[in-house]
């Protein structure tokens, strides 16, 4: 995809608003941005609050000012120009309860970082003026494929409990670079934080959760290769991380890898989604991105067309 393509906002106010979450109750107003917001350092933060940007319950507050449960925060950011985003966001399925689509990238589900207008909850506002985007997982900015929101509270507690349950199969297709030295193999490596929002492997690391991937060697081409990749648990950028640190990293991961040419091809694809809604039983798969192509049809010479 070239940039072209691809949508730029005009410079807009980007205002969030939120309730707090339940965990950051007792938090500090500076302890709890720093924590979630990793993005700008807790410097930057303390400058916003100090200069009035952020209010909470409607009024502005100073440093050390400790949160409630579901207190209302308002933050302005100021005037701020978009990166360039690939705003598909193609249906696949829908009934009465969910609808679920095939996500492009770059592009956030929640608004983060630089991104505002530009993300999926914001885009589906504006195309479903009458609807609360409920989305029922998270997939990075840089990450295509299947995502699912919840039309009503009721789906959007059954669908979390799945997910929570780890009763959800996850399928991705990973474009990496490198061969991998096996057909298949399994990562077991826990993954913590290391610096902002960025993760890495290591029991040392704070917050470190048991984490394991397994992986199927598909084709490769030129250097490249697919792999389809089933996470068995759900940590934060975990196929990411866990994939480079054996040495495979996505194309075009500018946290994990290395930036790549084209700019906005990447390698990480959301597949195939199994799970149950309400007691529905669903399967969701969403078509790969144009330049998985190649290294999917050599694997559908060895693997008989079933990817």
């Amino acid at each position: 995809m070239s940039k072209s393509t691809l949508h730029v906002p005009p410079p807009s106010e980007q205002v969030y608003q939120a309730h707090l979450p339940g965990r950051y109750a007792g938090f500090t107003i500076e302890d709890y941005f720093h924590d979630r917001f990793p993005y700008l350092s807790r410097e930057e933060w303390c400058e916003k609050i100090e200069a009035g940007h952020i209010t909470v319950n409607g009024l502005a507050v100073g440093l050390g000012t400790c949160l409630n449960d579901h207190d209302f925060i308002v933050t302005r950011m100021g005037m701020k120009e978009e990166p360039p985003a690939d705003r598909s966001v193609n249906v696949l399925f829908e009934d009465k309860h969910i609808r679920a689509y095939n996500k492009g990238a770059p592009l956030p589900i929640h608004p983060s970082g630089r991104y505002f207008k530009n993300s999926m909850t914001e885009i589906l506002k504006a195309r479903y003026p009458d609807e609360t985007p409920r989305p029922v997982q998270r997939l990075d900015a840089l990450t295509t494929g299947v995502v699912v929101f919840a039309k009503s509270r009721e789906a959007a507690r059954s669908l979390m409990y799945e997910f929570t349950q780890d009763r959800v199969r996850k399928v991705y297709l990973a474009l990496v670079e490198g061969c991998p030295r096996e057909k298949q193999f399994t990562i077991d490596a826990p993954v913590g934080k290391v610096k902002g929002s960025a993760r890495g492997v290591g029991a040392h690391l704070p917050h470190a959760k048991p984490a394991v991937t397994e992986v199927q060697w598909l084709a490769s081409v030129q250097g490249r290769s697919l792999l389809r990749v089933i996470p068995r648990t759900g940590r934060t950028n975990q196929i990411r991380v866990h994939l480079a640190h054996v040495g495979l990293p996505l194309v075009n991961d500018p946290v994990y890898g290395q930036p790549a040419s084209p700019e906005y091809e990447f390698g990480l694809h959301a597949f195939r989604l199994e799970f149950q809604c309400l007691d529905h039983p669903l399967e969701l798969e969403a078509p790969w991105p144009d330049h998985f192509q190649p290294f999917v049809d050599l694997a559908d010479l060895k693997l008989g067309g079933k990817l």
